[in-house]
Order: structure tokens, then sequence, then C-alpha cells
């Protein structure tokens, strides 16, 4: 049996092909303000390694950095390629930076940047957005600190039954 576009299809298809011939032209796009804050954010583009304590056990971590969406956007990808991997999408919310943590766990707790000073950017989640209750398990808090441009501590903050339940350290270089 012969299978045939259409009219609809084609037009589709032609639209595609076009929009594929352009996506590599440079092509100036408008101007989008950022936060201040967000621009600090920008030294984790990259490639980090380094290790975690999980139980007695030290466990190497992978974590990587991408600029997307036109520079509004970070893409943090945690412990790359194990079954462990999350992501956390870092983006301008109004005059805020958020974070939305894509976690292990099943849920997507966001995350609203509370403090930025010389070397150290603290997330924190407000309300319930991404879980079902405050007791669910969630992380609730991250804190990253640049001891330079290539050394990189993160401390998650974990919650549940409604409290602090643990605190995972991340020792980061960049490669």
């Amino acid at each position: 049996m012969k299978h045939h576009i259409g009219w609809s299809g084609m037009g589709i298809s032609l639209a595609f092909a076009a929009l594929a011939v352009t996506a590599g032209e440079n092509h100036d796009l408008p101007k989008v303000d950022v936060p201040k804050a967000f621009g600090q954010l920008k030294p984790l583009i990259g490639t980090w390694e380094g290790t975690t304590q999980m139980g007695e056990k030290s466990v190497p971590v992978k974590t990587t950095y991408e600029m997307t969406s036109g520079g509004t956007a970070i893409i943090e990808r945690l412990f790359v390629g194990t079954p462990h991997e999350m992501v956390s999408v870092y983006h301008p919310e109004g005059d805020q930076v958020v974070m939305t943590h894509y976690c292990m766990l099943g849920n997507r707790p966001k995350l609203t940047m509370k403090k930025s000073d010389n070397g150290s950017l603290t997330f924190q989640m407000v309300g319930t957005q991404g879980i079902r209750s405050r007791k669910e398990m969630h992380m609730h808090a991250v804190t990253m600190t640049f001891k330079d441009d290539k050394t990189l501590t993160q401390e998650w903050i974990g919650f549940d039954k409604g409290k602090m339940d643990h605190a995972t350290v991340v020792q980061l270089a960049k490669k």
C-alpha cells in the first residue's frame, strides 16, 4: 500500500526544511533582560567532576552545565550517566532566579535564589510547587560555593516529613 503525504503534510515538511536551512544562520535575537544574579550562574557552564559521600563510601560524580534558550536557561545534569542522574533547570522568573530540580525521587521541587554573595549562591524551596505535600521527601535547598573558578562545593538539603532529613555535599572541580 502506497502512502501519500498530501498537500498539508508536504507544507509541513517544506516548513521544517526551511527552518533547518535557516537554523544555522546567525540571526539577531532580541535582547532578553535577565536578573543580574542569573549571570552568577554562567561560570558553571562546562563539565565538572568530583565526589560525594553515600554512607561510608566516596562516590564519583560528573556534573555538566549548559546554556540554552538564547541564554535564558542553564541545564544542570548531576550524576551524569548513572541511575541517579538528575536534571535541574535554572532560569529567570521576573526579577528572580529559580530552578526546577527533576529529582530521582520522582518529584520536581521549585527553588528560588534566596542569597547570592561573593562566591556563594543559595536556592531554597518556597511553598510546595513540584511536590505533593510538605511531608513528601524532596530536595529543599542547595548552596553552591565557589572556592575559585575551578572549584565548586554543592550542599543539597533533603527534607522528609516536613523537616530536614539529610545534607549531601558534592565536591567538584571544573575540567
